[in-house]
């Protein structure tokens, strides 16, 4: 009997080791535990939730008291301020796995204030999956924060990625830190990337099917709202960029999507030329370079060329003396 108690003695330590040391494993070494929250919204749908400032796989995030993606600011612009509001979705927003510092925003932030030592701020108004609908409701709900140059960075499936106000996929959305860093591993993660653990939780259902006709009404849903985001932003700061990003696929095929060709239009009749984000991707591939983290989104190469792009075609008065040569 003493030697069965020392056994399950041994038995039960040797468990908590283990518990304690994956958690720790996963937390410290992992990067798991501590996600970017999502907070739902009755008119923006969701975003991030505000006031975070955590680290993810390693990659530092900051979420201000706007739910941006920046550094918390004063939301009244301060003498000789010199502001741009970048917009966008997860290309913008980067994700788990782009780092603070790498960030398109903050790379552009940096290179202005060491060019021009003036204050300037960038600030990162996106969020995962986010489309047209989902900035004009952040317009109307918070402005545009005094900003001299408004930027959209959009992809051609934006056009018709409108609000749906569902609720929350806590997998992908959280609203809320895990309770461990381990269970968060084990329930998300294991079965994200050992598919046939997975199998069994695969629905079995037919996806839906959508006729012509309903994408149609949500392509001029989509872009309404962007016709009335950007004639909003044209009233509300004294230039308006659009980028164009082109996925992977695209630049392969060498021709865009039917949303890039659509919004290009809409961009057209309200006065904007918008710039393709295509030949700066191209030609980063074609020097060995790849500015794609998978089909759609930039890893830190092409969150670079974001940048590049925004200072390159920003207004002359604004620029850098070594950006107009």
């Amino acid at each position: 009997m003493q030697i069965k108690k020392k056994h399950l003695i041994w038995s039960i330590v040797s468990i908590m080791a283990f518990i304690l040391g994956g958690e720790i494993f996963a937390r410290y070494y992992l990067g798991l535990g501590t996600p970017p929250l999502t907070v739902a919204h009755p008119k923006i749908e969701y975003l991030c939730k505000p006031n975070q400032d955590g680290y993810r796989f390693g990659n530092h995030f900051i979420i201000n008291q706007y739910g941006m993606r920046t550094e918390p600011f004063a939301a009244q612009k301060a003498s000789g301020e010199f502001r741009i509001m970048v917009f966008g979705d997860s290309v913008v927003n980067g994700g788990n796995q782009t780092d603070q510092a790498a960030l398109a925003t903050t790379i552009l932030k940096d290179r202005l204030r060491k060019a021009t030592a003036k204050n300037v701020l960038v600030g990162n108004i996106s969020a995962g999956s986010w489309g047209p609908g989902n900035w004009l409701a952040y317009a109307k709900e918070y402005g545009f924060f005094g900003a001299d140059i408004v930027v959209l960075v959009i992809s051609s499936h934006d056009y018709i990625d409108n609000p749906t106000f569902q609720a929350l996929d806590k997998k992908t959305q959280p609203t809320e830190n895990p309770f461990s860093a381990l269970l968060e591993g084990i329930t998300i993660y294991v079965p994200r990337y050992l598919p046939l653990l997975s199998a069994d939780n695969k629905s079995t259902a037919a996806p839906k099917q959508f006729t012509a006709e309903a994408i149609e009404q949500e392509a001029q849903k989509g872009l309404d709202d962007l016709r009335r985001f950007l004639e909003l932003a044209k009233s509300a700061a004294p230039n308006v960029l659009v980028l164009q990003h082109w996925e992977k696929p695209e630049i392969e095929s060498g021709s865009a999507n039917t949303g890039n060709m659509r919004i290009k239009v809409v961009c057209e009749q309200l006065g904007i030329s918008p710039i393709s984000l295509e030949p700066y991707f191209r030609r980063s591939i074609k020097n060995g370079a790849n500015p794609y983290r998978d089909n759609l989104h930039p890893n830190e190469v092409g969150q670079q060329l974001i940048a590049e792009a925004i200072l390159a075609n920003m207004p002359n008065t604004y620029k850098p003396a070594a950006a107009n040569r």
